[in-house]
């Protein structure tokens, strides 16, 4: 999963659908749709305008053509409060009958994968024992050869 850094002081990830504000640790827990919704919006920024059938499209896919403008409005303007309550404000502005586009003003910046960081952090620490473990091992057969040779 993804973790993006916000507007240079909000880390949103993916995973724990989450939004936590670095500067005084607040944290925002999204709904999955509130959160998919975001991602979508995120990862299509750089296309400039998302229009507003193709973001029905990404998060409700078929379906999307069954569901009233009045969902997607609502859904964005919980988003908003979310990023409003950590200090983002105007993260995504709307486009009357078109869609949405990120503000340019909102720096995005995609974080390094949490799991390749906690993958590494194993690895490391299973280095360190095997190497504790080959010390012991080894001083314990020393220990052995000093008895026997004593004998």
């Amino acid at each position: 999963m993804k973790r993006y850094l916000l507007n240079h002081n909000c880390i949103y990830n993916e995973e724990k659908n989450e939004i936590r504000n670095t500067d005084n640790a607040v944290i925002i827990k999204m709904t999955a749709m509130r959160a998919r919704c975001l991602s979508f919006i995120i990862e299509n920024s750089e296309s400039g305008v998302i229009d507003k059938q193709q973001l029905t499209y990404g998060l409700w896919g078929e379906r999307g053509q069954f569901i009233s403008d009045a969902n997607l409005t609502q859904l964005l303007y919980l988003i908003r409060k979310d990023l409003r309550t950590l200090g983002i404000n105007d993260f995504f502005m709307t486009i009357p009958r078109v869609g949405i586009r990120i503000n340019n003003n909102i720096t995005i910046e995609k974080l390094p994968e949490e799991r390749l960081k906690r993958r590494y952090k194993i690895w490391k620490t299973a280095i360190v024992m095997a190497f504790i473990i080959s010390i012991i091992s080894l001083y314990a057969v020393l220990d052995m050869i000093k008895l026997l040779s004593h004998n």
